[in-house]
């Protein structure tokens, strides 16, 4: 943590704000929960007030992918990981940043993101899980999750449209995303959710049980 995201920490305990909710992502915070981070307009004013240049985001969508990322990782992560995300100005990889720092100070992990050093953060999202099971199926392979070794996927449970929407209302200022070419199965998915709710997390919980219940 840089000298001025100290400062900034310091200011927000200061006020009352329980900094294991929120995120600092260029010297701006995003609000992870609005409720346990006791983060009121109150508070809000009253810290702009000595930091009148800073942002304070408040999403109803990133707080949603929060609660979701957070379900995931309290499974995948441990108190003092090194995890490994890459700097390459992909959408993806920043949201990851941005959903994760909040853990330095939760579970007091470090993130790296010059160095491949540590645990590999995966910026799939439900759209390459759910397209994987679909074409696993198409091709009459066994239809099965498969997670490689020392990496963990936060992004696992949240549809890839709600990274792109909650980067653009937050102004991430990022280059690029991820490409998703046209196939069989996005065909298949997109006909789907045409005519079923949630149809990916739907598949995914599918697959989860398959695989549950093969180990018996």
């Amino acid at each position: 943590m840089t000298p001025k995201e100290k400062e900034i920490i310091k200011a927000l305990n200061k006020v009352g704000v329980d900094t294991r909710y929120i995120s600092l992502y260029n010297n701006n915070i995003y609000i992870n929960n609005l409720k346990f981070s006791k983060f009121s307009r109150k508070k809000e004013e009253k810290f702009l007030t000595d930091y009148p240049e800073k942002k304070v985001y408040r999403s109803t969508l990133f707080q949603k992918i929060c609660i979701k990322v957070s379900r995931t990782v309290k499974n995948q992560i441990k108190p003092r990981d090194t995890l490994y995300i890459p700097d390459d100005d992909l959408i993806e990889n920043e949201v990851l940043y941005i959903l994760l720092e909040a853990y330095k100070r939760k579970y007091g992990i470090k993130i790296n993101r010059k160095v491949n050093n540590g645990i590999i953060v995966s910026n799939d999202s439900l759209d390459d899980f759910s397209s994987r099971y679909i074409n696993q199926m198409l091709n009459g392979e066994l239809i099965t999750e498969k997670l490689e070794d020392k990496t963990i996927y936060p992004l696992m449970h949240i549809p890839h449209q709600w990274i792109i929407d909650v980067a653009e209302t937050m102004q991430i200022p990022v280059n690029k995303t991820r490409k998703y070419e046209d196939n069989s199965s996005k065909e298949v998915i997109e006909f789907l959710e045409k005519h079923i709710p949630n149809v990916q997390e739907s598949i995914k919980q599918s697959v989860k049980y398959l695989d549950e219940n093969r180990r018996i």
